[in-house]
């Protein structure tokens, strides 16, 4: 059991840092619950992928980009033949959600488990992979297919010419950033990662089709005066607390090499000395051995009490602003510093967080209506999966 946890720790690490730029989608609402699924279709898995390989083949030579989306009147039940034989987890309204479409974020790390763990601790580890995702794979289902059938059919085209836009983009970038020029060459290197361009296709389309839905439904209908605006920032004054803060520059000089130390210092006295004197910025570039050198030595906002020199931090906040202090020598270094900016103790003004104000609260009124709009969904949906899905009860339960 310790064994199967460590490997979920890592697995979710790895996924995690793959990010909304990783092959899969980004899944942010997960659950479920454990067994073993049924397969789908007449293909066995192992067949797909030379099948996959033949079709695009075809395809390729109809379609120069390579790409050809399944239109939006056809349904999920009506799969791309690359598809079959893929395991199916969940039906939604009819609609199979793939065992892949939830593994494939998860991918690579899968690749490395499958040759330390044995077939049980590895099975085990993709039925709660699979139980922690389902629910915001059911819940974007839900959504594609409502979107599907709401749609006319001059609109199905529409909406499918613009799908097959944004995802040749969309594979233009992958080819790029894996280093290929050909969509059969993508395909190959999909594959490695464990997954293919059918499954990105079919997960775009999806994707795609939930985020219209969304955009159809709900609106921003709220309102927000600018009182609203000032009622919401005092009721929560304590997020816009500025604490005493600090913005300053240093030249650092180590004195590991103390020849080479003190010809630095009188570069740095003379540069001072002239007039008009060198901009402290510029000499900074040339003889901090600082880690903000090469920013001009200068440090952002400083929090008071976050320097561990606290007798440069109390000199940081009594420093008259744009002079240098005098020569700071320890046993380690020599350093001089200025101070740019200094702000005591308050709130952020509200004048300068009202429009991130008005987006906070209209983002939350817009997280409600698709919270309702789903909710809506899950009633009327017939939904079927070997899985415990949170939050649905098939009916007559």
């Amino acid at each position: 059991m310790r064994i199967s946890r460590i490997f979920l720790t890592v697995l979710l690490a790895l996924a995690g840092c793959k990010g909304s730029g990783g092959l899969g989608p980004k899944v942010d609402n997960p659950v479920a619950g454990p067994p073993p699924p049924r397969r789908f279709g007449t293909q066995n898995s192992e067949q797909t992928p030379q099948y996959a390989e033949n079709e695009r083949d075809a395809k390729q030579s109809a379609n120069g980009n390579g790409v050809e989306l399944i239109g939006l009147e056809q349904s999920d039940t009506e799969l791309p033949k690359e598809l079959e034989g893929n395991r199916v987890v969940a039906t939604v309204n009819g609609a199979p959600i793939f065992e892949a479409e939830i593994l494939e974020r998860y991918a690579e790390g899968l690749a490395k488990m499958r040759e330390q763990a044995t077939p049980d601790q590895y099975r085990k580890q993709i039925d709660q992979l699979i139980e922690r995702d389902l629910r915001a794979h059911v819940e974007r289902k839900l959504l594609s297919e409502a979107t599907r059938k709401s749609l006319k059919k001059d609109q199905q085209k529409q909406l499918d010419s613009f799908v097959k836009k944004q995802l040749q983009e969309q594979l233009e970038e992958m080819k790029k950033s894996m280093g290929v020029t050909s969509t059969a060459e993508l395909d190959r290197e999909l594959q490695k990662k464990g997954t293919s361009l059918a499954m990105i296709e079919y997960q775009f389309r999806n994707r795609t089709l939930a985020q219209q839905f969304i955009a159809g439904k709900v609106k921003n209908n709220q309102k927000l005066s600018r009182q609203d605006l000032f009622a919401y920032y005092q009721q929560h004054l304590k997020d816009y607390e500025v604490k005493r803060r600090v913005k300053w520059q240093q030249i650092l000089i180590l004195r590991t090499e103390e020849q080479q130390a003190r010809a630095k210092l009188r570069i740095l006295s003379d540069g001072l000395q002239q007039k008009p004197p060198r901009d402290f910025g510029e000499l900074a570039s040339e003889l901090s051995d600082g880690p903000t050198a090469e920013n001009k030595g200068i440090y952002d906002w400083t929090n008071a009490g976050s320097l561990a020199d606290e007798k440069l931090e109390a000199l940081l906040f009594k420093l008259p602003i744009g002079e240098p202090s005098d020569l700071i020598e320890s046993s380690r270094n020599f350093q001089m510093v200025r101070v740019l900016e200094r702000q005591e103790a308050g709130h952020t003004p509200f004048d300068e967080v009202q429009d991130q104000i008005r987006s906070k609260l209209q983002d939350a009124d817009q997280q409600d209506e698709v919270a309702k709009l789903i909710d809506e969904l899950w009633a009327s949906a017939t939904i079927e999966s070997e899985y415990e899905i949170e939050g649905y009860e098939p009916p007559g339960t």
